[in-house]
Parts: structure tokens; sequence; C-alpha cells
């Protein structure tokens, strides 16, 4: 039987992948973080849904919509999950191709409340975003 927190986090790659914008809010608690690692103009804290939303607009923005994130495997439990994926894309020619690992803690009902999300060779996702 599969934990409901994957399902959970099946449920916002699912969201993503189709930029559903209410789909994905649904899935965030209100008071959300969402932590970009690195030193690009992107890393840092965004706080609040619309905050992450925003972020998740402005990625888009600057990959022209090609940042897909592949699911190769989902764990959690009752209060935190990991997701590690694979994320390619496109913008100025480049094209890259990294692992990422997302940790991310459940707040109430289920909702995604914290995540941090590392990636694999941060000096190559400069040329991304």
């Amino acid at each position: 039987m599969t934990h409901p927190n994957v399902e959970r986090l099946e449920t916002f790659l699912d969201a993503y992948a189709e930029n559903d914008v209410p789909g994905i809010r649904d899935c965030l608690a209100d008071d959300a973080i969402w932590h970009v690692g690195g030193t690009h103009r992107l890393s840092g804290d965004y706080r609040g849904a619309s905050s992450i939303l925003d972020y998740f607009e402005r990625v888009g923005e600057e990959t022209g919509g090609t940042l897909p994130l592949e699911s190769l495997e989902l764990l959690a439990h009752d209060g935190r999950g990991a997701a590690l994926l694979r994320v390619t894309g496109e913008r100025g020619g480049h094209h890259p191709d990294r692992t990422m690992a997302g940790a991310f803690q459940f707040g109430e009902a289920g909702r995604i409340k914290e995540v941090w999300g590392p990636a694999t060779d941060q000096a190559a996702r400069h040329t991304v975003l």
C-alpha cells in the first residue's frame, strides 16, 4: 500500500507537469517555504504559496516552459518525504540534464509545508537559470 504522502507528491508533480496552477496551489500550505539551492539568480527562499508560484512562473519564463520534472523515486511517511527527480530543459542553447533530490515536509491536511531542493552540478545550473 502506498503512503498517502507519496500520493500527494505524485499529485503535486502531476500538477507541475500540467502547469495546473490551482492544482499546485492546492498542494501547498499557504505559508509554505521553498528553498532553492545554489548561487544562481533564482536561488533563495520563497515564502508563501504565492511566492512559490511566482518562482515557478519565472522558471517557466526562463526556460520557455521546458523544465520538466521526471520522478525517479518518491518516498514518504507521515511528516516528511523525498523525491529523486531528473530535471531536463533548454535555455539559450544549453540543454541541462540534472538529478535533483527534494526533501519535503508536510503540514496540515498533508499539504506541502517546506521543501529543500539542491541539485547536482550547481556550476552548470547557472546556464539554465
